[in-house]
């Protein structure tokens, strides 16, 4: 595909959701190392502030990352950044929408896709840009 095939404001189809339950939460903390009770404990999360355990940031931009590879398969991606809006309560869904933001120019054209997450309500709960590199774009 050439550079045009993704032209900015290019849609790709949001991911299909993905269920960030507390097994899935638990076996991330456990590979991670990252144990910390907001994620695991219902009452540490609640002495906290928050409403419930949640979902850890990182286990969300790893899912970013799938995203872009389901899209454009073959991607080299450059940088990741992502902004946390609000918490995503562990048990809840994730889906990923992207859209091309700006196309950077060079040997080997770049991109900016825009990254969203939204939980099953429909609230956006983070965003990122992720510059990404492929032989396909």
């Amino acid at each position: 595909m050439s550079e045009a095939a993704f032209p900015v404001g290019h849609k790709f189809a949001d991911t299909a959701p993905a269920l960030l339950d507390a097994a899935r939460v638990a076996a991330y903390a456990d590979a991670s190392g990252d144990r910390n009770p907001i994620h695991l404990d219902e009452d540490a999360a609640r002495a906290a502030g928050l409403p419930g355990t949640i979902v850890h940031g990182m286990l969300m931009m790893g899912h970013f990352e799938r995203a872009l590879r389901g899209w454009l398969p073959g991607t080299d991606i450059r940088s990741l950044q992502i902004r946390f809006l609000r918490p995503l309560a562990v048990g809840a869904r994730m889906t990923i929408s992207g859209r091309v933001a700006k196309l950077l120019p060079g040997e080997v054209p770049e991109m900016i896709v825009r990254l969203t997450v939204q939980d099953d309500a429909g609230q956006s709960v983070s965003i990122g840009d992720a510059t990404v590199r492929a032989g396909n774009i």
